[in-house]
């Protein structure tokens, strides 16, 4: 393993102790970047402080990019996201891996620190938070509506895409965002959203049509 050889050039150090701290180091690095986040937080619980560090870089991209695209705002991004660590650490011992995947609980306090933020600056009105209820008739059709992947496989870019999540309703946008781009089962998007898989369904058809729509060729 690489560790053995990384090992074996600190040993070579003339300075016998900074060799010892180094390899304690990189074995602390080896066996932490390994495990999961559910054994990254329960060894944080059982005293190993630097595991939360673990944690952090294990989910820091998803959740930074599922608050830009969210917010529309790389300013706030970051501000969003350094909350939404802060709230984690300080009730990590609220989390309950029976419950639930510590991503799922982590995108949940994203999203809800999210929505504080952007109340709290007014900038957008309160409807533009306001859950949709699902419609027994649509959620009874086929699903002819293309998904994101096959969206980007017309020729739109990025950017363009990028400005049509945006221009969505909140409830929409957080769902494809959750389900395609953070990789949640609607099961979990229902538990970080705090509604019911069926209505979690139901918007997200919602959400993709809307998408269509809004990319469709003029």
């Amino acid at each position: 393993m690489y560790i053995y050889a990384l090992a074996a050039s600190a040993d070579a150090r003339t300075d016998v102790s900074s060799s010892h701290v180094y390899i304690k180091t990189l074995i602390c690095y080896d066996f932490f970047m390994h495990r999961s986040d559910e054994e990254l937080i329960a060894a944080y619980l059982r005293g190993e402080e630097g595991a939360f560090a673990y944690v952090v870089e294990h989910n820091l991209t998803a959740i930074y990019s599922f608050v830009r695209r969210f917010v529309g705002s790389n300013e706030d991004t970051e501000d969003i996201v350094q909350d939404t660590f802060l709230k984690a650490w300080k009730s990590i011992k609220k989390y309950n891996v029976q419950t639930s995947r510590f991503k799922t609980w982590l995108m949940r306090i994203a999203r809800n620190t999210a929505i504080d933020h952007m109340r709290k600056k007014k900038s957008v009105p309160m409807s533009y938070f306001d859950t949709e209820d699902g419609n027994a008739l649509e959620d009874s059709l086929e699903d002819t509506t293309p998904l994101p992947d096959e969206l980007f496989m017309r020729g739109q870019n990025e950017e363009q895409v990028t400005r049509a999540l945006e221009a969505l309703k909140a409830p929409q946008r957080e769902v494809l965002l959750l389900h395609y781009m953070s990789g949640l089962t609607f099961e979990e998007v229902g538990a970080a959203l705090e509604k019911p898989p069926n209505t979690v369904k139901s918007i997200h058809r919602r959400a993709l049509a809307a998408l269509r729509r809004i990319l469709a060729p003029k």
